[in-house]
């Protein structure tokens, strides 16, 4: 069954519909006329108030090192080891939202008329505070100190990510923006946010490699005072078997000389390992760059009054005249319901 082809939409169509309202509309003119005033008014004064919205942009690269020279073939395994560049840049984007991380960053230092302060004192400042202020926060402030403080900074935390966004491009490289009336902020947030951001992922990423680098200092340093002990007992032992003539007595100096160049041996092996975990440190250190920083100006929104006022005056104008032709036409069909009701019921 061929279902009937829809009419295409004709404007002159409506028009012809309510021509039979047009005297009625035009008795009453002033309805709409008032509506599209009140509303156009009403944006008009909104967005007046309003003050312009500036947006920046700070794009970076992650360059991770493969392990072993060569991928995971699992990519289950390899999210979870840290060996899959997406993962990892999927990473990167999620820390990039976290309530934590963005709260670290607003206790970063800025340079506010040369004298270097946490951002969030740059905020605190906007709404009227000042270093006398109990709320005001001290360079070096952690998470945890002060109650008050904390939720401060959760409530600025929780209005920045509204407006917060951090994806990746199709070429891999990654993005962070953020709006904000304040362009200054704007830009030190962004810039801020990358280092606290990068900061934490290398210090994870490379958490493991530290310790394996610790372990093995603490094992050098234990072999060289092993092997200093033992050299210094050496040199005791041979100042006082000095001219002695029988063979016994120089088998515990004997022994003592094999014991240190077995310490001799292990202390090497320990420095060598030592090397290589540094140069194992540097080669799994991911690498982050900046491909395109924020400069002044920023882009930015300017409210816009008379243009925003104008659309909603024509938008109350026709909505006036669709609540003066809907009014006519409820008024109509109520009167038919009647008349038929009346036959039905004489």
């Amino acid at each position: 069954m061929n279902t009937p082809a829809k009419k295409p939409f004709n404007l002159f169509s409506y028009l012809k519909l309510i021509k039979p309202y047009w005297r009625k509309l035009i008795r009453v003119w002033y309805v709409p006329m008032i509506l599209a005033i009140l509303l156009g008014f009403f944006q008009w004064y909104k967005e007046r108030q309003k003050t312009p919205f500036f947006s920046a942009q700070i794009t970076y690269m992650l360059e991770d090192e493969i392990l072993n020279g060569s991928p995971v073939s699992n990519p289950l395994m390899a999210a979870i080891t840290g060996q899959s560049p997406t993962s990892n840049k999927a990473i990167m984007n999620d820390l990039a939202f976290s309530n934590l991380l963005i709260e670290y960053t607003l206790l970063r230092n800025t340079n506010e008329n040369g004298k270097y302060m946490p951002l969030v004192n740059y905020l605190l400042k906007k709404q009227g505070a000042d270093s006398t202020n109990p709320n005001w926060f001290q360079s070096g402030y952690k998470i945890g100190d002060n109650p008050t403080k904390d939720e401060i900074l959760r409530s600025f935390s929780n209005g920045i990510k509204p407006t917060f966004k951090a994806a990746s491009k199709e070429s891999g490289l990654l993005v962070m923006s953020f709006s904000n009336g304040d362009a200054v902020f704007c830009k030190r947030f962004l810039e801020l946010h990358l280092h606290t951001i990068s900061d934490f992922y290398i210090d994870k990423r490379m958490d493991r490699a530290n310790m394996i680098i610790k372990a093995t200092v603490r094992r050098r340093d234990s072999l060289l005072a092993a092997l200093q002990g033992k050299e210094y007992t050496s040199a005791a032992m041979q100042d006082r078997g000095f001219g002695t003539v029988m063979r016994r007595a120089t088998v515990p100096q004997n022994q003592l000389q094999r014991d240190i160049s077995m310490l001799n041996a292990q202390y090497g092996e320990s420095l060598a390992a030592l090397n290589a975990a540094k140069m194992e440190l540097e080669k799994k250190r991911p690498f982050i760059a900046v491909v395109d920083d924020i400069r002044f100006p920023l882009e930015a929104t300017y409210p816009e009054p008379y243009k925003k006022g104008a659309i909603f005056g024509f938008l109350g104008l026709i909505l006036g005249t669709a609540l003066v032709v809907g009014f006519h036409l409820a008024k109509e069909y109520l009167v038919k319901q009647k008349q038929a009701f009346r036959k039905m019921n004489p």
